[in-house]
Parts: C-alpha cells; structure tokens; sequence
C-alpha cells in the first residue's frame, strides 16, 4: 500500500510539473481547450456507461455512479426543476488532489464532462457554469438546460 500511494505522489508531481510547463510553453487557453477535450471525451464514455433515458435517470446516475465515487457521499447534488437539471458539487477533486485551481483551466475539464454526457445521453443539452470554486470560492453550481 505504501509503494502504491508513493507511486501515486510521484505521479502527481510530475503532473504538475507538466502542467507548469504546458502553460508556460503553449499558454493558458490551450491548456483549457486541452482539459476541455479531456473533459469531453470522459463525457462521451460516461453516456455510454450509465444509458441514462431521461433525466431522472442521468441525474441520479451522474450523481451516484459518476461524481460521487470521486468526490465521495455527499459532495454533489443534483435536482431537476422543469427543463434544467442543477448539479453542485461541494467538492473540487482537482483542489481535493493538492492541485492550485486558481486557474479556471480544470474547471473547463468538468464543464466538458457533464456537458457533453447529459448530450450524448439526453440530446439537445447545454451548460450553464452559474458558479465556480475556482473564480468565486464556493461551491461550483452548473445548469444543464434541456432544449
């Protein structure tokens, strides 16, 4: 277990020190266009997985077989008010992994992710970030509008 969680650390760090020097090197813009198209492809693989059929399903899935495993029971919640589905999460897993979120760049990778996921699994879907941990300190609350 100790060999695992010091791999992991190693890991981590040269994470960040790759992400020092992508940012250095090709700007902060494209590394959010980078952590965007990550965020879209884990989306694309999380529709395919939870084959949710309205939104009652993708919600509850989204929250239970998605972000709860990553950011542990009770750091999301999702409701469902008419044509819109809010998720908040009240856990930020890059700020959770010892990673500075000061910059709006991983925010982009969970954008992607649910955006793309609600969809690929609901249709005519587009998000709405109506808050951010990373810009304004709280919890990030996004809206998913179903069109």
């Amino acid at each position: 277990m100790d060999e695992d969680i010091g791999g992991l650390k190693f890991i981590a760090s040269l994470f960040r020190m790759a992400i020092i020097e992508i940012r250095k090197i090709m700007g902060t813009e494209s590394l959010q266009t980078i952590f965007r198209l990550m965020g879209e492809s884990v989306g694309e693989r999380v529709a395919e997985r939870i084959k949710a059929s309205n939104p009652e399903e993708f919600a509850e899935k989204l929250k239970s077989d998605v972000l709860e495993p990553v950011l542990g029971e009770g750091g999301v919640e999702t409701s469902i008010n008419g044509n819109e589905i809010s998720v908040v999460l009240k856990v930020c897993p890059f700020q959770k992994a010892g990673i500075d979120i000061s910059d709006k760049f991983y925010c982009t990778y969970t954008e992607g992710l649910i955006e793309t996921s609600a969809k690929k699994s609901l249709g005519q879907a587009r998000l709405k970030s109506e808050k951010l941990r990373a810009i304004d300190g709280c919890d990030c609350q996004f809206k998913i509008i179903l069109d």
